[in-house]
């Protein structure tokens, strides 16, 4: 059954009238000039969400106590506008041809997944550095029949849309936040040797395992490392690039191969393995992340459950 905050309503299409209004003009655009006004313009609503941005900074002087306020500030910015260039780049990607789109995006280590299609399949492991989105069109464009683990957004109009540019080249996607038994979902794709991708860092608000992150308690999904143990298949770390002259580059990592036995600890020790690998990417890149992204919503909660289950710490 839908839940009703899934529901349309008159308000819900207003939202979607004038998001799409704006996506029509970004989409006639050039494609740098595309990027660099989405960028400005998602810039400046900064001022208007002023908390928000506020919490950015706290969370980013937070993970980083040896930076000044300055360095923080320009950190927190280059997120924020981040943000705008990610929705220019989605929508012009979009609209390309195969062969004009692999002009501003292509794809690193492609021939490691090549070898794994049809015979193990596996995971692609991405968090929400610099455009996530673009990787998952990368995927299809490249040929791979792939799926996505997403979250479903409150105004069902723009989750239509945003699904329908997301497979515009092909694959699928499940539904973590609606949908019933989504692991099963998974499960039945993957055993069909095909590739599912799944944001490691999307906060969770139920079946989480606590983890330290950037020195704070956070919540994690464990649905990662249970596919990949329960499955035996490689996990394929992938993290997106900006070069200078602008263009997308998507690293597929080697493979990382889960424990041979299920347990509820190798579950935990394989989860916060794959955290590790985009922990020290944040460390490197602060500003390629997305700190609009309230990741320590939990954090008390958290806390307060290690507090009660010290065995659980890893």
């Amino acid at each position: 059954m839908e839940e009703t905050r899934f529901k349309k309503t008159p308000i819900h299409y207003l939202q979607y009238l004038g998001l799409k209004i704006f996506c029509m003009l970004i989409a006639l655009l050039p494609y740098r000039l595309a990027v660099g006004l989405a960028s400005h313009t998602i810039g400046a609503v900064r001022f208007v969400m002023g908390k928000r941005f506020k919490r950015m900074e706290t969370d980013i002087a937070r993970a980083f106590p040896e930076k000044t306020p300055q360095e923080i500030h320009q950190i927190a910015v280059a997120s924020w506008r981040n943000m705008g260039v990610i929705f220019a780049e989605f929508l012009q990607l979009s609209h390309l041809t195969n062969e004009k789109f692999k002009k501003y995006c292509r794809v690193e280590g492609a021939e490691k997944l090549r070898a794994a299609e049809g015979k193990t399949g596996g995971i692609i492991h991405i968090g929400h550095f610099t455009n996530w989105e673009a990787f998952g069109l990368a995927a299809s464009v490249y040929g791979f029949d792939k799926a996505v683990l997403a979250q479903r957004v409150d105004n069902p109009y723009v989750d239509e849309e945003i699904n329908r540019l997301r497979n515009i080249f092909g694959g699928h996607t499940f539904y973590s936040n609606h949908q019933d038994k989504p692991f099963f979902a998974c499960m039945r794709w993957l055993k069909k040797k095909k590739f599912i991708g799944i944001l490691f860092d999307q906060n969770t608000v139920s079946g989480e395992m606590w983890f330290s992150f950037m020195g704070r308690t956070a919540a994690f999904s464990p649905i990662t490392a249970l596919l990949a143990i329960k499955m035996q298949i490689p996990v394929f770390p992938v993290y997106v690039e900006r070069e200078k002259n602008g263009l997308l580059v998507c690293h597929v990592e080697d493979p990382v191969f889960p424990p041979a036995e299920y347990s509820t600890k190798n579950v935990r020790l394989f989860t916060k393995q794959l955290i590790g690998f985009y922990e020290s990417l944040l460390r490197k890149n602060p500003s390629s992340w997305l700190w609009a992204h309230n990741r320590w919503k939990r954090e008390a909660e958290g806390n307060q459950y290690l507090a009660a289950h010290p065995e659980e710490r890893v």
